[in-house]
């Protein structure tokens, strides 16, 4: 029986019934009580369980709405932030929707627009679209440009506009896109107004010349090839200009007031030429004018305009100076199809100009082009023979007019190439342009200064003094004077048998210098002679200043001594100037016995020319000398 059950019974006093029926009923309701209990315990156990799980499901709700509360917190921080930094984008940032409303824009977007964020986000597409199209100074092309977005929702764009205030944007626009769904755009808008400014300074920098504000060698040049380059190029004239003397302004004035000289020039020039010639400053004191013609006589008439600009002299801290133009002149197609060509065509003409007195223009030709190609060929070849030594001596001899013997030697430097010999009148002029002739100059002191070393023992030779030419730059250079020194000291042979022969002009142009160094060889023994007397500035003061011991009479005025009385004055007039000063006389470009004769009978010491002897190589002037020392 049920516990429970028996306790009631008991509590009720209830003894029972021996009967069958009792017992069974009795049995009934223990069962009944063991059912009930069974059940019971199933619900207690059913809600324990139940209320351990919603307790469960509590915990995990409170555990996710925390995490949901630290990722919403997160969320609206990286929100924050996200606007904050948009605003702080120089940039102008705007987010559209799939119907084209704002949905997102920041501080810039909203200044570009003119209105706040709330304003911007209550806008509707077409106003929205008005209001942007409204602040461009081109809106039909920007619409052209996103033309794109129409065609696919899909596309990215990029492209620049110009606002109605002056500023210049580059735009970027990329689409918003979830699992390849289009959910909007995003556009950002960078200033470049200033970046496109410092571009059109830096254009204009890399284009033009700073100094004169024409365009510079990099922009003609471009603008040249692009001429030739273009479909039915039209012909046209490359004129190259440069300022005669301008170094002298920049010697004398300094750099400062050679801008001023350069800027004063090139306004000159943009006066005479006129659209649509151009013109541009190549650097230093060249210009390049462009001539949109080939026509050979407007060509001219145009470079007479030019050249008329330098007529009236110009003035430079109060000081007047008169500046010329060398020009020289190629065309295209006839002088080349490449700029350098061409160019380079035009600076032969140039240098031909002004080599030939300045102030002048000159058309290329071949035949320019051919004396250039020879020249470039000699300086090459000159170079080598400098390095190499490649010169030899030949030498005139001068007698004494009244003995009729041979006294001294004038070294003439001569250049065999390959069996063919170039004269000093083809090089040296090279050699003094390209700055080489000081290196010659010491190849031919040396060779003298080695001869007479050699024919110090040589009874028939030792006796006979070598001169050398010295031009006014060898002279002017510093160390002149230690070289030559040196030389003596290395080669060891009497001081006096080296004669120097110097031009008026030479002594003239560095006086002061010249006169120390002059000193210094007549201290060391050494004689001078002015040659080419009479052609130059004749002048007594720096006759009676320098210490001199010839005077060479110039061969001019020997040539014409028969037959010009001025030419017989002028010679008798050096000979009694040189006389009375206590100098030797020597005339050269002696021809004729009559010249000799009338030399003789007018004073003078010494005398050479072809008459007495041509210039000859070494060992035949030991046979010449050894045979024959007068001269009959």
């Amino acid at each position: 029986m049920h516990h429970l059950l028996a306790r009631l019974l008991k509590k009720s006093g209830f003894s029972g019934v021996d009967s069958p029926q009792y017992a069974r009923l009795i049995g009934l309701l223990s069962e009944a009580f063991e059912h009930a209990d069974e059940d019971r315990w199933m619900l207690e156990h059913s809600l324990n369980l139940t209320s351990k799980e919603l307790t469960e499901n509590n915990l995990e709700l409170r555990t996710r709405l925390v995490d949901i509360d630290k990722y919403q917190r997160s969320l609206e921080l990286a929100l924050t932030r996200q606007k904050a930094i948009l605003d702080a984008s120089p940039e102008v940032v705007v987010e559209f929707n799939i119907s084209g409303e704002i949905t997102h824009i920041n501080q810039n977007g909203c200044k570009f627009i003119g209105c706040d964020e709330h304003t911007a986000l209550a806008l509707d597409a077409t106003q929205v679209l008005h209001t942007i199209l409204s602040l461009l100074t081109a809106p039909d092309i920007f619409i052209e440009q996103i033309q794109a977005m129409f065609v696919s929702k899909k596309a990215q764009l990029t492209g620049n506009f110009e606002t109605i205030h002056g500023q210049f944007y580059e735009y970027y626009s990329v689409p918003e896109l979830i699992q390849g769904e289009y959910i909007g755009r995003v556009w950002c808008c960078r200033d470049i107004s200033d970046l496109r400014a410092q571009k059109v300074l830096l254009s204009q920098q890399a284009n033009r010349d700073s100094l004169t504000g024409l365009a510079n060698r990099f922009n003609i040049i471009e603008t040249v090839n692009r001429m030739i380059k273009k479909e039915n190029s039209q012909p046209f004239a490359l004129v190259l200009i440069d300022l005669d003397d301008f170094k002298k302004i920049n010697d004398s004035l300094g750099h400062l007031a050679g801008d001023d000289a350069l800027k004063i020039s090139a306004k000159r020039l943009e006066r005479r030429v006129v659209k649509p010639d151009l013109l541009a400053r190549l650097g230093g004191d060249e210009f390049l004018v462009v001539l949109t013609t080939q026509d050979l006589q407007e060509i001219h008439l145009r470079l007479a305009h030019i050249l008329s600009a330098f007529h009236d002299p110009i003035k430079i801290e109060g000081n007047c100076y008169q500046l010329s133009l060398s020009v020289g002149v190629a065309t295209y197609p006839a002088h080349g199809d490449q700029v350098s060509e061409i160019l380079g065509k035009a600076d032969i003409a140039m240098y031909q100009a002004k080599k030939q007195g300045k102030n002048q223009y000159k058309l290329f030709d071949a035949a320019l082009e051919e004396r250039v190609q020879k020249a470039i060929y000699i300086e090459e070849r000159l170079r080598q023979a400098i390095l190499l030594k490649q010169f030899e001596l030949y030498f005139q001899p001068k007698i004494d007019i009244s003995s009729r013997e041979v006294v001294s030697l004038e070294a003439l430097i001569r250049w065999n190439v390959n069996g063919h010999m170039i004269f000093p009148d083809e090089f040296i002029p090279i050699a003094e342009d390209k700055g080489l002739i000081g290196k010659i100059t010491d190849c031919v002191l040396e060779m003298a200064c080695e001869t007479l070393s050699q024919w110090h023992g040589l009874a028939h030779l030792k006796n006979l003094s070598i001169a050398i030419n010295i031009s006014g730059k060898d002279i002017s250079v510093d160390n002149f004077f230690e070289k030559l020194a040196g030389l003596l000291k290395k080669y060891k042979f009497e001081p006096s048998l080296l004669e120097l022969e110097l031009t008026e002009s030479a002594l003239i142009s560095n006086l002061a210098n010249v006169k120390d160094t002059l000193m210094h060889l007549k201290n060391l023994g050494i004689k001078v002679a002015i040659d080419d007397f009479g052609t130059g500035y004749s002048s007594l003061a720096y006759l009676q200043a320098l210490d001199i011991h010839y005077l060479k009479i110039d061969r001019q005025f020997v040539a014409a001594l028969l037959t010009e009385p001025k030419a017989e004055a002028i010679v008798q007039s050096i000979i009694d100037v040189g006389k009375n000063l206590g100098l030797g006389l020597i005339a050269e470009g002696v021809e004729q016995a009559d010249h000799l004769a009338r030399l003789d009978a007018m004073g003078c010491d010494q005398a050479q020319g072809y008459y007495i002897c041509r210039p000859l190589p070494l060992s035949e002037l030991i046979k010449f000398i050894s045979g024959q020392r007068k001269c009959t």
